[in-house]
């Protein structure tokens, strides 16, 4: 296999760069270690039906009976468990129990949807109904009202990057559900989607409490979908301006409204020229040099690289060039719980089977697919990636490139790896600079940006584009607090080690979480194998990035 590497091992672009070793769990069948695993995956009930071959009521069976086992009742503590399990005997932390908890900070995202009063009883049941079953499946909580109405609440359990599109699905699914009942009740239905922080009561390893939550955004969706025309979705600004930070597309969405019955696509836009990326320049060079030599077989290009590697605008940037070099050019990306499509078509929006991409590329007309591009392929299906790299290694004349965060090595023999780490300081001060001059704002704050953003794209055009300096962007709450819940750490650790100025003592961390040092000396060692907390030559503990420790401040409720 063919590896091309433009980043050396100490730029690593993870900001939680360790692993877990593993050990003892309570004792799970079988299938029940399948779907822990699936569950740490970060799969939904669906997803894991489909990858396992059985039923979706089996798999809520064998999820609850999971949960029972674990003694937790959601997702994430199931997680939050198997990660504690997994760390060396002396590392072990189960004397935390599930009840100690505190008060945070959340982002979250609310869609809230009405019906009209004249709108019949059972109706208004199948609303509830909907929504409660799509909350249960995507560990979101669902609030019930009178009057035909009912919010969903995405973050408070866990924050994920692409929640905002599981949220329009949500719409997607109660407006075609609702039209089943009854053909007019789509056009009826009025809904409000916004984001915003909510205050939330968390227990110290992960997880809602369930005793407390309060956000001024779900009286905003509320308002929103009062306000919205029948039929519609109103989209708050910051729903907007999430979009345009974390969808594949990276433009401005300035529509206000959409459709309930245009929510089966993706938000999508009609540009199809990007400039190429700052910084990028051997990466550009590697991959321009293969789109112009047309190939006289298959050829597959893995793109590898975290979240805000920038993949997404490196793909934006080879589908505008391969249509320059006039290529037939099918340019995609992939999204979880996609209804069974699981790929978008990015210039439409549209869903695609994946069998009807890979027919595509066995054609031999003149419009045949030279340059096949598919963005966020790590959350496809394994043995769907395995058929994409098949089939591209049998296509003749065929580039295709797959971006995601990390693909198996053994996915295919003939494939060449490019890997995106972090950028240089020079280019990610260009970066920062060209973003506050397109916002008219003084560049005093270049430097300091940039070394806070420490080579990450992502985050320097979203330091760049906040509105105060004092705050981190809601989109990067969102990525960070979504990598952080996964790893199931001791909440309190964190905030303790966060809140104070130097490296921490174990012995006076302890004393900070009112714990003693062997409780303490456990939680911490979880929190370093995770790459989140690193210990110093002298054994004390602080944070191994200056965007996680912020994160976990702002968090922080007195």
């Amino acid at each position: 296999m063919r590896f091309v590497d433009r980043v050396s091992p100490q730029d690593e672009p993870c900001l939680f760069a360790g692993s877990v070793p593993s050990t003892g769990l309570p004792k799970l069948s079988a299938r029940q270690q399948q779907i822990l695993e699936l569950l740490r995956a970060g799969k939904v009930n669906k997803e894991i039906a489909n990858e396992l071959g059985i039923g979706l009521g089996t798999v809520k069976q064998h999820v609850v009976a999971l949960f029972k086992k674990l003694g937790v009742h959601n997702r994430t503590m199931a997680v939050s468990r198997e990660i504690a399990a997994r760390a060396p005997e002396t590392h072990k932390v189960s004397s935390l129990v599930a009840g100690e908890g505190l008060l945070e900070r959340r982002p979250c995202i609310v869609l809230s949807v009405v019906l009209p009063e004249t709108a019949t009883a059972s109706a208004g049941r199948l609303l509830h109904q909907t929504l409660a079953s799509y909350a249960f499946d995507h560990d979101a909580l669902f609030l019930a009202r009178r009057g035909h109405a009912g919010d969903l609440i995405f973050g408070i359990q866990s924050p994920g990057e692409h929640d905002l599109f599981l949220v329009l699905r949500a719409g997607h699914l109660l407006a075609d559900t609702l039209a089943a009942h009854d053909s007019s009740l789509r056009d009826a239905l009025r809904g409000g989607l916004t984001a915003g922080l909510a205050i939330a009561s968390m227990n110290r390893l992960g997880g809602w409490s369930g005793e407390a939550i309060a956000t001024p955004a779900i009286a905003e969706a509320r308002e929103s979908a009062i306000a919205a025309t029948p039929g519609m979705l109103r989209l708050g600004t910051s729903v907007r301006e999430l979009l345009q930070a974390l969808s594949a597309c990276g433009t401005v969405f300035a529509t206000p409204e959409m459709p309930f019955s245009g929510l089966d696509r993706l938000p999508c836009c009609t540009e199809t020229s990007w400039e190429p990326p700052l910084g990028r320049d051997e990466e550009l060079t590697f991959l321009e040099t293969r789109l112009a030599a047309s190939p006289d077989k298959g050829r597959l290009i893995l793109v590898e690289g975290e979240t805000g590697m920038g993949k997404s605008h490196l793909c934006r940037h080879l589908a505008s060039r391969g249509a320059v070099l006039r290529w037939s050019v099918r340019h995609f990306t992939s999204q979880p719980d996609s209804g069974g499509a699981r790929v978008y078509e990015l210039s439409s929006g549209a869903p695609v089977e994946v069998d009807t991409i890979l027919a595509a590329l066995t054609r031999r007309a003149d419009d045949a697919v030279r340059l096949l591009i598919i963005d966020d392929c790590h959350l496809l299906p394994g043995d769907v990636i395995a058929r994409l790299a098949a089939a591209a290694d049998a296509a003749c004349g065929v580039v295709m490139l797959l971006a995601g965060r990390r693909f198996p090595e053994a996915l295919s023999s003939q494939a060449e790896r490019l890997r995106l780490g972090r950028m240089s300081q020079e280019a990610i001060e260009a970066l920062v600079e060209r973003e506050l001059a397109a916002r008219g704002m003084p560049s005093g704050q270049v430097a300091t940006i940039a070394r806070i953003a420490t080579g990450v794209p992502l985050f320097a055009r979203q330091l760049a584009a906040r509105k105060t300096t004092s705050a981190l962007p809601l989109s990067l709450r969102f990525v960070i607090g979504s990598r952080l819940d996964n790893l199931g750490l001791d909440r309190l650790l964190l905030r303790s080690v966060a809140l104070s100025d130097a490296p921490v003592e174990p012995a006076a961390l302890a004393a900070a979480m009112g714990d003693t040092v062997q409780r303490a000396e456990a939680a911490a060692g979880l929190a370093v194998a995770s790459g989140v907390i690193r210990r110093d030559e002298a054994g004390r503990l602080s944070f191994a990035h200056p965007l996680l420790r912020q994160a976990v401040i702002e968090a922080q409720v007195e």
